[in-house]
């Protein structure tokens, strides 16, 4: 009996020729989802950047719409009532002889220690007619408290003086005495109405200017000023114009009293 030629089962292995076009096929569509995934990538590039850049203009429009408003507020902010031309608080008889010109920030340790060791003194050339004081207090300082305290403590400053001129050195000196640590956050508006008061400035007219910020426009005003005209620190004294170079109160003296002799 002659044997039959055998069938190929269906587990034969396609011809190589079959093979080879199926790999082919294979990685050309692995390259068109490759291309389609880079394609998208690409347009997400597009896309972001082009975001980004429409934010970052906007963003910079904003920051000088809100800086254009801002200096602005700062030109047109009135000053307070009972400074000097060059907006100094001026403490003393307008004739004494010896003019002490002191920039302060209420929030600095080295200008509390500056009137702790010569506030007696300084309150005594004043009595005794030999000295006059232009306090120029600035707000240097906003960075060390958490809550703008050097703003908003001459802020409350210049209302005291705008409503009640007489209370500013006491009120001047409870600030230095109350002063805060550097870091955290300054006295609060209440606090700082309740000493105004108790250094003899009617309640309500400073209340409202603290809340509002009435003054904070020319308190950055000062502080610009200061800067231009290159005071650079605090605390900076100076005996009719000439900045002293220590703070120790026999070179202070020596001072006030050479100003006084010439």
């Amino acid at each position: 009996m002659t044997p039959r030629p055998s069938t190929p089962t269906s587990s034969a292995r396609p011809p190589k020729g079959g093979r080879d076009r199926d790999a082919v096929r294979r990685k050309a569509a692995a390259a068109r989802q490759e291309a389609a995934r880079r394609e998208a990538r690409r347009r997400t590039v597009i896309v972001t950047v082009a975001a980004a850049i429409v934010l970052g203009i906007v963003a910079s429009v904003v920051v000088v719409v809100q800086s254009s408003r801002r200096d602005a507020a700062v030109a047109d902010a009135r000053n307070p009532a009972n400074v000097s031309a060059s907006n100094a608080i001026v403490v003393g008889d307008a004739s004494a002889p010896v003019t002490l010109t002191v920039y302060e920030d209420f929030q600095c340790p080295a200008c509390r220690s500056f009137e702790e060791l010569n506030g007696a003194q300084v309150k005594q050339w004043i009595a005794d007619k030999t000295v006059k004081v232009e306090y120029q207090p600035i707000a240097f300082l906003d960075r060390a408290s958490t809550d703008r305290y050097s703003t908003r403590s001459l802020n409350a400053a210049a209302a005291v003086v705008d409503a009640a001129p007489s209370a500013f050195p006491a009120f001047h000196d409870a600030l230095f005495a109350n002063q805060p640590a550097e870091g955290g956050a300054g006295l609060t508006d209440a606090k700082l109405v309740e000493l105004a008061v108790a250094a003899g400035a009617p309640q309500a007219q400073v209340e409202a200017a603290v809340k509002d910020g009435a003054f904070e426009g020319w308190v950055a005003r000062v502080t610009e000023a200061a800067s231009q005209a290159g005071v650079n620190s605090t605390p900076t004294v100076k005996v009719d114009g000439k900045t002293l170079e220590s703070f120790d109160p026999s070179v202070v003296k020596q001072a006030v009293e050479a100003a006084k002799a010439s």
